[in-house]
């Protein structure tokens, strides 16, 4: 029969009351902190195909993408917008994804699922990357709520007439800089003017961000309670015309400017007021940035 040392007894036993104190205490220390591993779920406020037909000068063109039963399993998702717009020649496709509640590596970006479904394609570098895009919304304006808890800035607004009551409603706008990430590819080697662009960002937990790893950071924030973050993401396919450019994404940031301004307040109706999420708790302690007069 083996027998152990008295020491290595009280040591096994020191260990094993160190564990049960450790398991009983982790929970109280990260509540007491304000810490949350496991995220709580938002509803979407509104279906994503509720988004108009019409943005600008861009109309919709054909019926919403339907995905079978294995392409939504590998979406990750049930939310989702796939629909083509039309402006004379141009037709650029709209692709949104909505998650909430989870903890993912947002993989279905185009540099990933191009280069892997499409053997051909040839990835053209040089003008792609994170990229800034600048745009004006009618009617926004800063808010008097509270500041983003996180960041401290403050949210703009704007106005939304609800189509049923015709009641007046505030929409809080995300907070951060506008950026996307831009990807291009050859789709023909027979053509190399031809180019197949894509572009998106995310909006997580009423904040902006324009990479995959990024939009983790925002949304699976161990402060926070809740998590979502929506893909937002645009593929464009055309000729290069001009004999001084080797690249198409000046054309396509210019197509992308001019669909968001229609395109963030649709958007915003469907997403979760994260202003009202916020509001649940009480505020952190944050200073608003300052801006220059």
């Amino acid at each position: 029969m083996i027998s152990f040392h008295r020491r290595v007894k009280t040591a096994y036993a020191s260990l094993l009351i160190v564990i049960m104190v450790a398991m009983v205490a982790f929970p109280i220390v990260i509540t007491y902190f304000g810490i949350y591993l496991r995220k709580k779920p938002l509803d979407i406020r509104e279906s994503l195909d509720s988004i108009t037909a019409r943005l600008g000068d861009w109309s919709q063109e054909g019926e919403d993408q339907r995905y079978s039963a294995e392409l939504i399993e590998e979406l990750g998702t049930q939310f989702y917008l796939s629909r083509d717009y039309k402006r004379r020649n141009d037709v650029l496709n709209v692709h949104v994804a909505y998650y909430t509640g989870i903890i993912d590596d947002v993989p279905h970006v185009p540099e990933r699922c191009w280069a892997a479904n499409n053997d051909d394609w040839k990835r053209v570098p040089g003008h792609d990357g994170i990229r800034p895009i600048e745009f004006k919304i009618d009617g926004a304006s800063p808010s008097d709520v509270p500041a983003n808890h996180a960041t401290g800035e403050r949210y703009d607004s704007i106005p939304i007439i609800d189509a049923v009551t015709g009641v007046v409603n505030q929409m809080y706008l995300p907070v951060g800089d506008y950026e996307i990430t831009v990807v291009e590819f050859m789709p023909e080697p027979t053509d190399p003017k031809m180019r197949q662009i894509g572009g998106y960002f995310f909006v997580a937990n009423g904040r902006i961000s324009p990479s995959a790893r990024g939009v983790k950071n925002l949304a699976f924030d161990p402060r926070e309670e809740y998590a979502y973050y929506c893909k937002v993401q645009f593929s464009y396919k055309g000729r290069i015309t001009d004999a001084a450019l080797d690249t198409l994404v000046p054309r396509f940031l210019e197509i992308v400017e001019d669909v968001l301004p229609e395109l963030v307040p649709e958007l915003v109706q469907c997403l979760p007021d994260w202003v009202e999420v916020e509001a649940r708790k009480s505020p952190s302690s944050v200073t608003p940035k300052q801006t220059d007069p």
